[in-house]
């Protein structure tokens, strides 16, 4: 994940540096940091003033992507560490964390004026028309300072850029009022994280929406787990939550929200609740009480934005996301492949090596291969993920790495080597956890469970003839056997032990179709294939 630190960057820190006056070593230095992306130039009288004799000074600016904290200190030691590798006379006298000023601006846009001749649905579909094709968004200005009409006026009818002068009789000016001339001074802004109200009204806006978040998810569970009409009152919240995120789109809470923004926020909060009650669909089957879950919840929803933010901020900017238009077609097309061959190789532990079943003898589809590989291989792909965020935290926070050094190369393929690891175990695992509850469900006189797709079936055997062939037999007639289906003229059938012991949980056989008669256990229990009633 290399970065390219010269076109690429959000913070900037200036250092006055010291070298020797002479013309070599100065040249040297200078070679050393624009090799880097950072522009060097010759320190001021007033800069250069602490500095005496035989040094002097010049000033770089070192450009690097990451957060705030930290990043005046990750500069001072890019740079040190550069010069101690080059054995370069380098010496940082003083750093300074360059930020832009905050500045107030009024945005006012030309648009054409309202149409004033035809019928009201002539003049109303010509302004749709307008704003449809952008006619409506062709100039804009923007001033510093609070809202001033006037001056905005006279500054677009000066001004000739492109050719195309202010026109008073087909335009007019669109942007927020002038405040009354005794109005008080404008507050600092709402969401400044400079002022302390701001950073207040930041911090607390930031919370509502996580919160609002979370309850739209609890809305989505709770529609699921409550057998009662009293459950669709949980929408209520959810409606409230998207009226709040519309009103906080692009403003302070004190304006009216637009229908546009309503229902994209409405749209939002929807989803929200959908994701939410296929999220408790999912964890429903591991059992415990709705109070476990709703606890378990947030905090996993808390994980998976820090896991976000965590990749995004490893990848981007990085070789990765500068090559992503190829790469990933790159990587993808590989996958459409290996999904058939790794779900026929879980599909290989289920059966033939639990069931001593071939794969051959079962129908099954390539979808079904691939349905039974996306799961481990989903969960693989979290846990490089996971590591991949805290790689890309740690590159945020300056932390871990060597100044000035990309992440060390032999990291990728140690990536690759843990996601193929973390998806052939996890896919292992789970096809002998599944063979286990199926032989489970076997042996108490029910149906098996499904594995993703493939299901089992309890059948009783009854041969048409004395003598039929059976592979591996004698054939088991006087319980419930198992079958996965048949393909071609044979059937395999997989009847459980009268006492299992160690290894020996069952034995598979084979006959061929027209040799016996499959029909489904007349006993009540499930367990014998005689009604003892």
């Amino acid at each position: 994940m290399r970065e390219d630190t010269g076109h690429s960057f959000n913070r900037r820190v200036r250092l006055l540096i010291e070298v020797p006056n002479q013309p070599d070593e100065i040249a040297l230095v200078e070679e050393l940091l624009t090799a880097q992306g950072w522009p060097v130039r010759e320190a001021t009288v007033e800069e250069r003033a602490p500095i005496a004799f035989p040094r002097t000074g010049r000033v770089v600016e070192v450009r690097l992507r990451g957060a705030r904290r930290g990043a005046r200190r990750a500069a001072v030691r890019r740079a040190e560490s550069l010069a101690s590798r080059a054995k370069a006379p380098l010496w940082v006298r003083e750093s300074v964390l360059l930020e832009y000023p905050r500045e107030r601006r009024t945005l006012y846009r030309a648009r054409l004026r309202p149409p004033g001749q035809g019928t009201r649905a002539a003049r109303r579909l010509l302004r749709f028309v307008r704003q449809m094709d952008g006619s409506h968004d062709q100039r804009a200005l923007s001033l510093a300072g609070p809202p001033d009409r006037a001056r905005a006026l006279s500054e677009l009818r000066a001004s000739r850029l492109g050719g195309r002068p202010f026109d008073a009789d087909r335009e007019e000016l669109t942007g927020p009022p002038d405040p009354p001339d005794d109005a008080a001074p404008p507050p600092a802004a709402w969401a400044d994280p400079e002022t302390p109200g701001g950073l207040r009204s930041l911090a607390l806006t930031v919370a509502a929406y996580v919160l609002g978040v979370l309850l739209c998810l609890a809305a989505g569970g709770l529609v699921l787990a409550l057998d009662t009409p009293w459950r669709w009152l949980g929408l209520l919240p959810v409606a409230a939550a998207a009226v709040a995120g519309a009103v906080f789109v692009g403003g302070p809470p004190a304006r009216r929200p637009k229908p546009l923004a309503l229902l994209g926020s409405a749209a939002f909060c929807g989803l929200l609740v959908y994701i939410g009650h296929m999220l408790l669909g999912e964890m429903s089957e591991l059992g415990g009480s709705i109070v476990l879950k709703a606890v378990i919840t947030p905090p996993a929803v808390l994980m998976a934005l820090a896991i976000g933010y965590g990749v995004h901020w490893a990848l981007v900017p990085s070789w990765f996301s500068r090559h992503a238009n190829w790469l990933v077609p790159a990587l993808l097309a590989p996958l459409l492949l290996l999904l058939p061959w790794f779900g026929r190789l879980l599909y290989t532990v289920y059966l033939t090596i639990g069931f001593g079943i071939p794969v051959e003898s079962v129908p099954l589809t390539t979808y079904s291969m691939m349905y039974a590989a996306l799961k481990p291989m989903a969960v693989a792909a979290g846990c490089a993920l996971f590591f991949v965020a805290v790689a890309g935290w740690a590159r945020h926070t300056y932390w871990g790495r060597m100044p000035g050094e990309s992440a060390p190369t032999f990291l990728l393929p140690l990536s690759a080597l843990q996601y193929v690891v973390t998806a052939l175990l996890f896919g292992v695992l789970s096809a002998g956890y599944a063979w286990g509850d199926a032989v489970g469900a076997v042996r108490a006189g029910q149906t098996p469970p499904g594995y993703y797709g493939l299901r089992g079936t309890l059948m009783c055997v009854e041969p048409k003839g004395p003598d039929i062939p059976v592979y591996n037999g004698p054939l088991v007639t006087d319980r419930p056997v198992v079958t996965f289906g048949a393909s071609g003229e044979r059937v395999w059938l997989w009847a459980p032990s009268r006492q299992a012991s160690g290894s020996d949980q069952g034995r598979a056989m084979s006959v061929r179709l027209e040799d016996v008669t499959l029909t489904r256990p007349a006993a009540a229990d499930g367990r014998s294939c005689r009604d003892e009633r």
